[in-house]
Formats: C-alpha cells, structure tokens, sequence
C-alpha cells in the first residue's frame, strides 16, 4: 500500500504542480480542505476496531504569494479549516488526539498555486475533543526525531 500511495501523491503533484506552473492559478481555500482531508486518510493509524486516529495537527506552506492574498483572511480561514477537519472526520469514524490546529505558512521555495501540506499527531489536554485553531506564520514544530512515541505518532503504549 505504501508504493501505491507513493505513486498517487506523485502523480498528483506532478498533475497540480504542472498545472499550477502552466496556468499561474492561485491556491484556493477549497484546494487546502481536500488535501487536508487527503492528509487525514494518508494518516490514519487504526488502533483497535472503534479507533483510528488521525493528525490534528497541519501545517500548510503557500506561496508568496498565495500567502499574501490569503494573510487578511488568516485567523477566519484556519478556524473554517480545522471546523471542515473535524466534520470530515466525524463522518469517517476518525479521532484525535488533541485540538485541531491549521498553520498556514510562507514558503520562499513555491511558485503561485502550489503548496504543501505537513501533519502529525499531537497529543492534548483534551484527546479527541476536535476543539480548533488557526495560526499563521507560526514557528514549525521541533522535537524528537519522527518514530512510535514521537512527533507525529501517538504515545507509546504505557509510557
């Protein structure tokens, strides 16, 4: 299943990134709903039969550009975000393990109408509470390199 879900992300981002290129379209609100929902079904963790966790956590790097035009919008546009999150998970039976938080970032390295979406699970006071947030130009989460028990997986059993 890796190698397919490997091939799919790269043939998206070769079909997007070309378009994005060739047309000069800008991201659009609707574009970061479904790839943050992508994001969820990529990774989800099935923890026994009633549970499957997915990242609450997002962080969205725009264009320059993009990030300009979207920048008034920011706090509005980061709750509607984690709000669709949080309905699209309900329908697909998943959890959380903390609040919901969208980051929406500026990166130098894209073009207009491309954009990257990083997740991972981040354990919180309230675990699959699926309260929301919305920052913008936040700092990029920093910890533990990425395995079982760090940043983007659930704890460890027992510890």
């Amino acid at each position: 299943m890796g190698l397919l879900k490997r091939f799919e992300e790269r043939l998206e981002g070769l079909v997007n990134g070309t378009f994005a290129k060739v047309f000069k379209s800008e991201v659009q609100p609707v574009e970061i709903a479904g790839a943050l929902q992508r994001e969820c079904d990529n990774n989800a963790t099935i923890w026994n039969r009633e549970r499957t966790v997915v990242p609450n956590d997002f962080t969205v790097e725009l264009s320059p550009g993009d990030h300009e035009r979207l920048a008034p919008y920011s706090t509005q546009l980061g709750d509607e975000l984690a709000g669709m999150v949080r309905e699209y998970a309900k329908q697909q039976r998943y959890t959380f393990m903390g609040n919901i938080t969208v980051r929406l970032e500026r990166a130098e390295n894209l073009d207009t109408g491309l954009y990257r979406v990083r997740s991972r699970t981040e354990a919180g006071s309230a675990p699959g509470a699926g309260g929301g947030s919305a920052a913008w130009n936040a700092p990029a989460p920093t910890g533990a390199a990425p395995g079982p028990g760090g940043p983007g997986f659930p704890p460890r059993p027992g510890g």
